[in-house]
């Protein structure tokens, strides 16, 4: 009879194994996303195979730079500040109805909103 072998798995998409429920060496996969993954002898989790595409996580959890495009399909990055409290700053998208480019500008500053009125009246002039 033969054994069957069953990795950590789940059926939740983009769900990724937490380094704290894997040991080194061991598999896991993600069965909605198609996606396997091992924990490395460094303590990270690491997509194996694949496409090769980089993701944030990989980005950020390997203290690693990317010269590629980071898609993200509708999430936001949220930023906590120094104390993590119920307070966070989101920077979200709204649907787009075409291609669009935002640059930040190349000097240090405050960017000012549509609720700070003299940087509103400054840029906007109203």
């Amino acid at each position: 009879m033969a054994t069957k072998i069953k990795p950590y798995r789940t059926e939740v998409a983009t769900r990724i194994p937490s380094a704290g429920n894997m040991d080194i060496g061991e598999l896991a996969m993600n069965i909605q996303d198609g996606k396997f993954f091992t924990k490395t002898t460094s303590g990270l989790i690491k997509e194996l195979g694949g496409a090769g595409s980089v993701s944030l996580q990989d980005v950020t959890s390997n203290n690693a730079i990317t010269d590629q495009n980071i898609t993200m399909n509708g999430s936001h990055f949220i930023f906590e500040g120094n104390l993590e409290n119920a307070f966070e700053t989101i920077l979200q998208v709204e649907e787009p109805t075409s291609d669009n480019v935002l640059k930040l500008p190349n000097s240090s500053g405050t960017i000012g909103t549509q609720d700070d009125a003299l940087a509103y009246s400054v840029v906007f002039g109203s």
